[in-house]
């Protein structure tokens, strides 16, 4: 069980409920949710707000789902992995590239050292990720090496889906969603 309770109001008995059904491709509703949901104002504004990145915007699906998977591995969030990770998959993300984004080992070192096994817009978006994650304020250097690929919109886009998935990892996490709270993050292979 999580922190607080999920919950689920039957089809019809909540529009914020039913607009998040809507937004689901099976139309059922799962834990993060049914936490979200004790809140509704907070409930509607998450899954609106997911709905725009995930949908709306115009980055590449693999490159969006390298910032989620690296914001999942960074806060040890291993729903957020979990779900993530075939979605990655499918935007073109390869075995090799989603073990260079599940490696954490260097980030909080001294020398951080990028991914040999990227591309270069995925090594900046990799290191942007962390930036904002880890120290929230981004040098210079890191930024400009993703703004050397990316328009004003897509760095908004990429700096809003990194930060709002900070919030649900820390959500998932912090109120323990489907008691994965301490689970490890899988390994790839």
């Amino acid at each position: 069980m999580p922190r607080i309770p999920y919950v689920f109001p039957a089809p019809g008995e909540s529009p914020v409920a039913d607009k998040i059904r809507e937004r689901r491709k099976d139309g059922k509703l799962i834990g993060l949710d049914g936490v979200f949901l004790n809140a509704p104002a907070i409930a509607s504004g998450y899954s609106n707000l997911l709905g725009a990145i995930r949908r709306e915007s115009s980055l590449d699906d693999g490159l969006r789902e390298l910032l989620i998977l690296r914001v999942a591995a960074l806060n040890s969030a291993a729903y957020e992995w979990i779900a993530h990770e075939p979605i990655g998959r499918a935007g073109g993300l390869t075995d090799e590239q989603i073990a260079a984004i599940r490696d954490i080992s260097y980030v909080r070192s001294s020398t951080p050292r990028p991914s040999p096994t990227l591309p270069p817009l995925l090594a900046a978006a990799l290191a942007y990720a962390d930036a904002m994650t880890v120290h929230v304020k981004v040098p210079q250097e890191t930024f400009d090496a993703l703004r050397a690929h990316l328009n004003d919109q897509q760095i908004m886009e990429a700096t809003a889906t990194v930060a709002s998935y900070n919030m649900v990892s820390r959500v998932l996490v912090a109120l323990d969603v489907n008691e994965m709270a301490d689970a490890e993050v899988p390994r790839v292979g």
